[in-house]
């Protein structure tokens, strides 16, 4: 996806961040429990190197019993997978896994096997050297990238999408790098969120090229906007093959262009983003420019409202709402909401929203009847709750505030929805109102 936003998207482009664990390829076990855990025995170091001409892997296993069962899991057995075409005949027998790599004319190759036992999985990354030597080795010593969630597209709703910047120096920002910086750019769609205000870092998996950007999970975004080659006279150069596996300690990428040239890059260290040195307006604190308490009073008010589904992983339905004071164009209080409820009934149940609702910052016991705390995302979109001030269909950032604790309560009366408001924004500043409205616009955004 192109990293080209506008400062302000009004109604549904006022999309959020996501949360829950676990890789690329991992299936859903049935439930149930266990006692045992799964360890590898071999490879020592989770990485297996073939030559060329290929050959037989090996990956050595062992169940051992715990005292206390916690996992939630009903396996019968242990399984293994992978999602390269070059590994083959995958068997599992009693403590071992074994495989065959094909051979390899091509360029080097790596990938990733992975075995499960029930909820419990583990890795190997399996690299192999080629006849066609790379033309550059790049040893990447930074990792540098954002989180930005999922997007609506013309092609429906993507994964979840990171930005992820391999270079040999510390990344600047998506939009711009260090002068003398050399830089690989990956825009990665995964299955596997990004949990709430966590350190963001890159889900484990393989991810390919895709010329077509679905925006699917295993995916690289082949625009050349989107991912690219970035040296250090800025010359751009867009990848006509590539794959990224991330294990849980390294990065190893082979790209091919469309000259023909054959580029190997590694990185070993942490799979979290370093910050960006060149600040976004998301790094500003505080967000809201009010110096006093902030109350406002809407009667018959517009309501924009989108179901997601279990769009953040919590086990709740998330209602996306957006509500304005005047709609053509959009004038007076505009109000943005992440309703987490309980799942009952979907998208045909919209009165499922009314209720009390608490802001959260940080995990809270339930996700039921909650809201994420207001924040800008790193391209300075509002996310979550927020107050804001809407002139000719424009926001004034200068009358914009984040509710980042506090309580909303939402009822209903004839067919209006009343939204009572009792919060306060990141500059310690109440924010008391009421917002009566009705339903303008209403849309299933899970499909």
């Amino acid at each position: 996806m192109k990293k080209l936003f506008t400062l302000v998207v009004l109604c549904a482009l006022a999309f959020s961040a996501c949360e829950n664990g676990g890789d690329n390829n991992a299936d859903t076990p049935a439930p149930g429990n266990t006692n045992l855990k799964l360890e590898l025995t071999s490879p020592a170091n989770g990485i297996l190197e073939f030559p060329a001409e290929g050959g037989t892997g090996e990956i050595t296993f062992t169940l051992s019993e715990v005292e206390e069962d916690t996992r939630s899991a009903a396996p019968t057995n242990v399984s293994a997978k992978t999602n390269a075409e070059w590994i083959s005949d995958i068997t599992v027998s009693e403590g071992k896994v074994t495989f065959t790599v094909a051979a390899n004319d091509g360029a080097e190759r790596s990938d990733i096997v992975y075995i499960k036992y029930g909820l419990q999985s583990k890795l190997v990354s399996v690299m192999q050297t080629g006849l066609i030597l790379p033309d550059v080795v790049f040893n990447a010593t930074h990792l540098g990238g954002s989180y930005f969630g999922r997007f609506i597209t013309e092609k429906g709703l993507t994964d979840f999408n990171y930005y992820v910047i391999l270079g040999d120096m510390r990344a600047d920002h998506y939009q711009s790098k260090q002068d003398q910086a050399t830089e690989y750019r990956f825009d990665i769609y995964s299955n596997t969120s990004s949990a709430f205000n966590t350190i963001h870092g890159i889900p484990v998996g393989t991810y390919k090229l895709d010329h077509s950007s679905s925006g699917r999970g295993g995916t690289i975004d082949g625009d050349q906007d989107s991912s690219y080659f970035l040296p250090v006279n800025y010359e751009r150069e867009a990848y006509a093959d590539a794959t990224l596996v991330v294990t849980e300690d390294s990065i190893v990428a082979d790209i091919r262009f469309y000259n023909g040239k054959v580029h190997h890059i590694e990185y070993h260290g942490s799979l979290i983003f370093e910050d960006y040195i060149q600040n976004t307006y998301a790094d500003v604190y505080p967000v809201s420019q009010y110096t006093k308490d902030i109350t406002f009073n809407v009667n018959n008010g517009y309501i924009n409202a989108r179901f997601r589904g279990d769009y953040y992983g919590t086990g709740c339905d998330v209602w996306f709402l957006d509500m304005i004071e005047e709609k053509s164009p959009y004038n007076g209080v505009y109000l943005i909401l992440d309703l987490l409820i309980p799942k009952s009934g979907g998208f045909e149940n919209l009165d499922a929203i009314v209720g009390d609702y608490t802001i959260f910052d940080q995990h809270p016991d339930s996700y039921e009847y909650t809201i994420p705390m207001g924040r800008l995302r790193d391209d300075s979109l509002q996310m979550h709750a927020w107050y804001l001030n809407c002139v000719n269909s424009q926001v004034d950032m200068s009358k914009a505030a984040p509710i980042t604790s506090g309580t909303i309560s939402v009822t209903k009366s004839g067919n209006a929805y009343v939204f009572e408001v009792n919060g306060t924004d990141d500059n310690g500043n109440k924010i008391i109102g009421t917002f009566s409205g009705y339903i303008a616009d209403y849309m299933d955004q899970t499909k």
